[in-house]
């Protein structure tokens, strides 16, 4: 049965699925920042990628170090604002919102690629933006600020997920997962160190589900990615929100009401409408 899906789909399911964990894990902890998630969350990816590199035998010297750092830079922002956004509205809400991710990315094309739309592609970016505003104006329990952290989410994600798409052609996957936490720690505990609280009891068995989440997440995203365009990768991690509403059930969020569903579908029809059907052109470095 498996045989029959693309593998980078498999590989985009098994991400979506994995960065549902890590988000599910961020929401039992409400006591720990988002800066000292994102803390906890770099150094067991530093830990695990590094015997990855070791046991693969794969040179740590990256061919683009530039762009490393800004898929690092970007990835760091996203990633603050998801654990931010995830602390404040439901977990199936804020994963909907982060799967924008396509949407922008088709603005970012736009405006920094020289890229075009087609009509029907103007069409479902509005049609993102009234699923979002769906779920806002009719979920009392889904704040404006928190919409706010989850489209920058999107933003920081979109800008993220393009590089590693170019990154993939020249850098090995797991030299590109290396770079995110490597730059991530010290921004994180420059950021908020100060501040940080020492976990106690379970809160360290949510941290580690939280990072190795994270990371199972990062190499398939990496690998899918070698597969398939950011964008039509984000599209099939879409699925991320069903596992996310199933996992906020028992969570405390309760069942998704009419709203949430509706306008998760309504999100979910603007991706599809997006999608672009020719092939892109392959970029040379």
């Amino acid at each position: 049965m498996l045989s029959r899906f693309h593998p980078g789909t498999l590989w985009m399911i098994a991400s979506a699925a994995s960065f549902a964990v890590m988000a599910a894990s961020a929401k039992m902890l409400p006591e720990i920042s988002a800066l000292e998630k994102v803390f906890f969350r770099s150094i067991i990816s530093v830990v695990l990628t590094a015997w990855a590199l070791r046991r693969a035998k794969v040179s740590w010297r990256p061919h683009q170090p530039g762009l490393l750092f800004l898929r690092a830079i970007f990835g760091f922002g996203g990633l603050y604002c998801y654990f931010e956004c995830i602390s404040r509205i439901p977990l199936g809400s804020a994963v909907t919102i982060y799967n924008t991710t396509p949407l922008f990315a088709a603005v970012i094309g736009v405006a920094l690629l020289g890229e075009r739309l087609k009509g029907l592609q103007i069409f479902s970016l509005f049609l993102g933006v009234a699923g979002i505003a769906f779920i806002k104006g009719f979920s009392a329990d889904v704040t404006w600020v928190g919409v706010g952290f989850g489209l920058g989410t999107a933003v920081f994600s979109a800008v993220a997920y393009s590089l590693v798409r170019v990154l993939s052609r020249v850098e090995h996957p797991l030299v590109i997962v290396m770079a995110f936490p490597l730059i991530s720690l010290p921004l994180a505990w420059i950021g908020g160190g100060s501040d940080f609280l020492l976990p106690s009891g379970v809160a360290w068995l949510w941290l580690l589900l939280l990072g190795l989440g994270a990371q199972g997440g990062q190499i398939c995203l990496t690998y899918g990615l070698q597969h398939h365009t950011a964008t039509r990768a984000t599209q099939i991690g879409f699925i991320g929100v069903i596992f996310a509403m199933v996992l906020g059930i028992p969570l405390g969020d309760g069942i998704p009401g009419l709203a949430q569903f509706l306008g998760a579908g309504i999100v979910f029809l603007s991706l599809s409408l997006g999608r672009k059907k020719s092939k892109p052109r392959e970029l040379v470095l």
